[in-house]
């Protein structure tokens, strides 16, 4: 009898040692004797997060360093197809399904299978791929099973396959268009530690939105408060609050939306997204800023700088983020003050017009408390 769990505990084991030599062999020439997991503690530091331990066979370290900009490394698992950033966040939100011991289901298992050997295909890796593929037809031939359905359906046939990220919305979540382009100041982009992060340099940490996967159907946000339904979409939230924390609940939830094909997000469904995202038990705050489970509000002093193309509104960088790039701007330049200074923080979040409402976003992150 096909179990759905079992055999994602089997594939996500193997995918764990299949990727941990690839990702070595990739890192090696920058790190020297050094493990690759150097780079995940110097990324932790650069992002103002308390540095923690990382073991290689961790598959969860794994998908971030292949999902994440490595600093002054950028992206080198990556191509402009952003296969990899891709499959690896489509993997990183059933790693975090499986590691919370939600329940899973056969198609979800299938999906699983078809994530892991397209991304090993993709390096190289024909005996991991195949062993995965095999999986993947023994879910397909219980998907069939339990929904009498023809064994012969292909890869790209009505199963919900996500993958290559060539799926879109009309509601791109995020960002007002700019009049023209503005890039932040050299000055903001680097940072003073650098002797903390010799691998991945002394480039401050620049905002990077969620490559943003499809992982289901409206169905599963019509089906909340369901307990299959809630397991799925808290996964999801859950690693977008922790790749872009600190992160607007609004924009977490639109990005969670777009997850599953939803193109717009009406405000009684928002709400019932913002529930699950409160019940999860991430820190939100008074300003309704999502925080990942590995940065202390109170104590974060870091920024993320981006141009006028990063897609992400004014109003949803958090005022701790613009209180810290005030405080950084002042200590560079003492003579910075009044409309020169807040000039100074909108270019560094790629903006020059000050409206009305992001002079009302200015004003409140010089009050906010923490």
């Amino acid at each position: 009898m096909f179990t759905p769990r079992y055999s994602i505990d089997s594939d996500l084991v193997n995918l764990s040692a299949r990727l941990e030599p690839i990702i070595d062999a990739h890192l090696r020439l920058h790190l020297g004797s050094l493990s690759w997991t150097r780079i995940l503690i110097e990324l932790d530091r650069s992002h103002g997060k308390v540095p923690r331990e990382y073991a290689r066979s961790d598959l969860q370290a794994q998908l971030k360093v292949l999902t994440e900009r490595l600093g002054q490394l950028g992206f080198p698992f990556d191509d402009h197809t952003r296969v990899v950033s891709t499959l690896g966040n489509e993997l990183r939100i059933m790693r975090n399904r499986w590691v919370h011991h939600d329940e899973l289901s056969v198609l979800d298992a299938w999906h699983t299978h078809d994530f892991c050997a397209r991304l090993l295909k993709h390096f190289g890796d024909q005996d991991g791929s195949d062993r995965a593929c095999a999986l993947r037809d023994e879910a397909l031939a219980a998907l069939a099973a339990e929904n009498s359905i023809a064994t012969h359906a292909s890869e790209s046939s009505c199963l919900g396959a996500t993958g290559g990220g060539d799926h879109t919305t009309d509601d791109a979540p995020g960002g007002e268009p700019a009049e023209e382009f503005v890039a932040p100041d050299g000055v903001v982009l680097s940072r003073d530690d650098t002797q903390d992060t010799p691998t991945i340099g002394a480039g401050r940490h620049t905002f990077e939105p969620w490559q943003l996967v499809v992982v289901g159907e409206v169905s599963v946000l019509d089906d909340l408060p369901k307990k299959v339904a809630k397991e799925q979409v808290r996964a999801v939230a859950a690693e977008i609050a922790e790749f872009e924390g600190p992160v607007h609940i609004g924009r977490l939830c639109r990005l969670t939306a777009a997850s599953f094909g939803l193109s717009r997000l009406f405000p009684a469904r928002q709400k019932k997204l913002e529930r699950q995202v409160r019940q999860y038990g991430l820190f939100v705050d008074a300003q309704g800023f999502v925080w990942p489970s590995d940065i202390d509000p109170e104590s974060w002093r870091e920024f993320r700088p981006n141009d006028s193309n990063a897609g992400r509104a004014f109003t949803d960088i958090s005022p701790v983020e613009i209180r810290n790039t005030k405080r950084f701007l002042e200590a560079a330049d003492p003579s910075l003050s009044g409309t020169a200074l807040d000039a100074a923080i909108l270019q560094t979040f790629g903006r020059k017009r000050r409206t009305k409402t992001v002079t009302s976003h200015l004003d409140l992150a010089c009050h906010v408390t923490h």
